[in-house]
C-alpha cells in the first residue's frame, strides 16, 4: 500500500472539505458555527479521502494477482 499516495489523497480531498466548510460557513446565518463547519468539513474531506485512495489501492493489488 503506498501510504504517501493515500496522505496525498487525504489531504487534497481535506482542502476541497475545507472550502466547501467555508463555503457553507458563509452562506450559514449562524456566524458562531462557521468554524465547526470548517473544522467538520475538512476532517471529512480528509477520512473521504484516504478511503476511497485505500480503496482504489486495494482493488489494484487484487488486479495484480
Amino acid at each position: 500500500m503506498n501510504f504517501r499516495m493515500l496522505i496525498f489523497s487525504g489531504v487534497m480531498t481535506a482542502l476541497a472539505g475545507a472550502v466547501l466548510g467555508i463555503v457553507v460557513g458563509h452562506v450559514s446565518p449562524m456566524q458562531s458555527r462557521r468554524p465547526v463547519i470548517f473544522v467538520v468539513g475538512s476532517t471529512l474531506g480528509f477520512l473521504i479521502g484516504t478511503g476511497y485512495e485505500a480503496v482504489q489501492q486495494y482493488k489494484d493489488e487484487e488486479v495484480d494477482e
